[in-house]
């Protein structure tokens, strides 16, 4: 169903007001916003009302805070808060390291939901002229190849190029599917795509009950897919004191923000120029197609950008009623 856009942000905010106050609420509205007028559902508005880690159901013990500090990092404990609420906080403190110091490194511990689409930040990030490597630790929800065990977390890793013009982005998943996706599937009675997920005996399922008995696979259901993953699980569990695996060691879900100002080793303005250049280039090299070679990022990004152009938004009906029942 269609909704205005500006209908479905009072929605949010009026459900998000139930529990958090207005800093929280405003910090997390536009990453929720952003998952659905980019079409991403899967880290939209079904994370209000989603059976297995919705926001609404987290237990906070306190507003985030930093607990280590150096001169370009911070840490920062989550204290249970939602993914999107330390994200949106993570994404503005490495901003202003990346702009004072050159680089900046922000690592967190203990949130208890989704940061929500990494583009969002890496979109914020980069077009303050900063090169952004985002990456985020999810509770154990993938086996490693070959494997039966949920090992590793659906561990996002993704990119943000600042270039003359609109962001160069890649966002991408280690796992085939995201938990959200899942979570979102059963919330609606659909079934999962092909080869993305096994039951507990290790036989593929699109079943997403059986999924989420059994394990999801990597993107590429190979060792580079689950060595990519492992990286994720180092760089954004074990380095910022978050939990790892599934040994139950650290604080909660991690996430790892680092930004680079490009002029640290060239001219700002000539990096950009260059890196639309090297867009442009693989944009109109030739395509079995004919057509265009399509760029990472443009595509969320521009359904983003059309959508709020047209000010209305299609939504789920059956989530949107979801949410609307906890507002009555």
């Amino acid at each position: 169903m269609k909704i205005k856009i500006k209908e479905l942000e009072k929605v949010v905010r009026k459900a998000l007001f139930t529990k958090y106050d207005k800093r929280a609420v405003d910090l997390m509205t536009p990453i929720i916003m952003f998952g659905e007028l980019s079409n991403t559902k899967s880290h939209g508005i079904i994370r209000i009302c989603s059976s297995g880690e919705n926001i609404l159901s987290r237990k906070p013990k306190g507003y985030p805070s930093v607990v280590k500090r150096s001169r370009n990092s911070e840490l920062i404990q989550g204290k249970g808060n939602p993914g999107m609420l330390i994200g949106a906080i993570a994404c503005q403190a490495v901003i202003k390291l990346g702009k004072k110091y050159g680089i900046g490194i922000v690592g967190s511990k203990d949130s208890t939901s989704s940061s929500g689409c990494l583009t969002y930040y890496l979109e914020k990030i980069a077009n303050e002229d900063l090169i952004a490597i985002v990456m985020a630790r999810a509770p154990s929800d993938v086996a490693p190849h070959g494997g039966l065990d949920r090992l590793f977390g659906t561990n996002p890793i993704s990119f943000g190029i600042p270039k003359k013009g609109s962001p160069l982005i890649f966002d991408m998943a280690t796992a085939a599917i995201s938990y959200g996706a899942v979570a979102r599937a059963k919330n609606l009675g659909e079934k999962l795509p092909e080869n993305v997920a096994i039951d507990r005996q290790g036989k593929m399922t699109t079943d997403p009950s059986e999924a989420l008995e059994g394990a999801f696979l990597t993107f590429d259901n190979s060792y580079k897919g689950y060595g990519l993953a492992m990286m994720v699980e180092i760089l954004a569990g074990v380095f910022p004191g978050a939990q790892y695996l599934d040994l139950k060691d650290g604080d909660g879900w991690g996430n790892l923000f680092i930004v680079i100002d490009p002029g640290l080793l060239t001219s700002t303005g000539k990096f950009k120029e260059k890196v639309e250049k090297l867009v442009g280039r693989v944009r109109n090299s030739k395509s079995v197609s004919g057509e265009k070679i399509r760029i990472p990022g443009e595509n969320k990004i521009g359904i983003r950008n059309r959508t709020m152009k047209s000010g209305f938004v299609d939504v789920d009906e059956k989530t949107i009623q979801d949410i609307e029942s906890i507002i009555k």
